[in-house]
């Protein structure tokens, strides 16, 4: 009896352990599969993760120089950053955070209610902040490239649109840059929204401004052509002495009056009036054989040093205004090609080539002969004024002109060299995000600070753009002619009203972007004292030069005493 009591306790604990053998491999099975599901799931969020945050910022540019240093400035970002993550650096601030509040709860007393919930509200409500400033200022999600812009559509006078070149053209405006040094870059989320924004809205900004032409960069254009010809210049010399001199020799002789056009149009070598008037250019001839003009018989049969196959000697008009080898065509050579396609598109008139040969043989370079009444009066007295206001104001017009001539290839360079400012000044933002952000521990203040800082700087585009176009439609403005305007180019006439626009043009370029800082300061920042400080920077320059007049003025008297 008790053995077949044993055996069936045996049959049972066998049986009884092949069920829990049974049950422990079912539910390592369960577990195995439950594992595997849960590590699929993970590999899918992971991959669906991936696929989110593996985005592409196609950037636009409006310059090379703004592409190279961007693209800097965004690789050195992600260096700096990579450093911040593997020194653990970047989670300081929200140990901080937990320090902080932490400590704050310690501080109050027992009548605040459960210290726990409070603390925990208080932490939940501090890093939903930080964190949505962490993922979307810092970590860098997407690859960046830049796409250049060529153009930017502005709105003609006639109503219509007319692309307004931005950038130079060349191979890399065809293509996407998106490294650099064979690094590639990344960018923040919200930092490629705010580049999108703020390219968007100066964009928008500038092609509201309608076309017009920047007569001061033609005429600083001008100013940079030479005659580069060593046999050409000694040709004008001759002109001038044997064709241009006997010419205003006979005219003052014979006491002949001329117009008031005329007036200024005889005061250069290529005057129409000694061209086309009987008696001057037509009767005055060149004192030796020029190349260029075949002996004529009927012309050059007495004159020595000539003969059949030789060079003869051509009349002043003959000399001046052929078109193949008289001095207006050569001259017309030393002129870049570029300053005459910008010229045709700005006049149309029959003088306006003329008005580019006279200025580059001029060796004046203020105002000449010619209408010199004033078209810009400010604050200045309109009665006329007295004695001393007329000796001030003749001390002020010299002081101008001296600081203008010292200060107008100046700024012109200024103004070339105001943008690549503007891209190394956004390139230096850029390069202290990591920093300033995470020292201010991820706070969402200083992100918006950053974030209007760096619209501030790309918008400048439009007031240097405004600037430009108020600096050119002054002239337009003032006189509506385009005799005025081709005057003005060639410094031929209103000299004093130039020197005044020279310094309207320093003061906009300088100013506008000063006032718009300013006024983006408006929320609490010390405003008066910005556009204080704007305003005496940009009088400073006429101020100056009218000080330096009446200097030498006292300096001239003294010495005459």
């Amino acid at each position: 009896m008790e053995t077949r009591l044993e055996a069936a306790r045996d049959h049972v604990s066998q049986r009884g352990s092949r069920w829990r053998e049974r049950g422990t491999r079912r539910s390592q099975a369960a577990r195995d599969a439950g594992d595997r599901r849960r590590g699929l799931r993970r590999a899918l969020q992971s991959h669906r993760l991936a696929g989110r945050i593996a985005m592409n910022a196609d950037l636009n540019v409006n310059d090379y120089f703004e592409t190279v240093v961007l693209m800097i400035g965004w690789v050195v970002n992600n260096a700096l950053w990579s450093s911040l993550m593997q020194t653990g650096l970047a989670l300081v601030p929200f140990i901080a955070l937990l320090a902080s509040e932490w400590f704050r709860v310690r501080q109050e007393g027992e009548d605040e209610g459960n210290k726990g919930v409070l603390l925990i509200a208080r932490l939940e409500t501090r890093l939903y902040a930080m964190v949505l400033c962490y993922a979307f200022t810092c970590v860098p999600m997407m690859n960046l490239s830049f796409n250049p812009v060529n153009a930017i559509e502005r709105t003609g006078t006639g109503g219509g649109q007319c692309g307004v070149a931005v950038i130079g053209q060349g191979e890399w405006g065809s293509t996407t840059l998106n490294s650099i040094g064979g690094q590639t870059a990344e960018i923040p989320l919200w930092w490629a929204l705010v580049h999108a924004i703020s390219k968007g809205v100066t964009n928008v900004a500038v092609s509201s401004i309608p076309c017009s032409p920047d007569l001061q960069a033609i005429t600083s254009e001008i100013d940079a052509q030479s005659i580069t010809d060593p046999g050409l210049k000694r040709e004008l010399g001759e002109f001038q002495r044997q064709c241009y001199g006997a010419a205003r020799n006979r005219l003052f002789q014979q006491g002949g009056t001329v117009d008031a056009l005329d007036a200024e149009d005889v005061d250069w070598l290529g005057s129409r009036f000694f061209l086309e008037t009987p008696g001057y250019y037509d009767s005055f001839y060149a004192g030796r054989p020029v190349a260029g003009f075949p002996f004529d018989a009927s012309r050059d049969q007495a004159r020595p040093g000539t003969g059949p196959g030789r060079p003869g000697y051509p009349s002043c008009r003959e000399w001046w205004a052929d078109g193949e080898s008289g001095l207006y065509a050569r001259l017309r050579e030393q002129v870049n090609p570029g300053l005459w396609a910008s010229f045709a598109s700005v006049f149309t008139s029959a003088d306006a080539e003329d008005t580019v040969i006279r200025r580059l043989i001029s060796q004046r370079t203020g105002s000449a002969n010619g209408n010199q009444d004033i078209a810009v009066t400010g604050y200045g007295d309109l009665d006329g004024g007295s004695i001393e206001d007329t000796l001030s104001m003749a001390a002020g017009g010299v002081g101008g002109a001296v600081g203008a001539v010292m200060g107008k290839a100046g700024m012109d360079m200024l103004k070339r060299a105001l943008p690549m400012v503007q891209y190394i000044l956004i390139m230096a933002v850029v390069i202290c995000l990591p920093f300033v952000l995470t020292i201010s521990g991820y706070s969402i203040k200083v992100a918006g600070t950053a974030t209007f800082g760096l619209f501030a700087l790309w918008f400048l585009t439009f007031w240097w753009e405004l600037a430009r176009w108020i600096n050119s439609n002054l002239i337009d403005l003032l006189y509506n002619s385009e005799a005025a305007k081709l005057s003005f180019v060639a410094a031929a006439q209103n000299g004093y009203d130039k020197l005044v626009l020279i310094f309207v043009e320093w003061a906009t370029f300088l100013i506008l972007p000063g006032m718009w800082v300013a006024v983006l300061g408006w929320t609490g920042m010390k405003v008066g004292q910005g556009v204080g400080n704007a305003l005496s920077t940009g009088s400073q320059g006429a101020k100056g030069a009218g000080d330096k007049g009446s200097e030498m003025a006292s300096k001239a008297t003294t010495k005459g005493k």
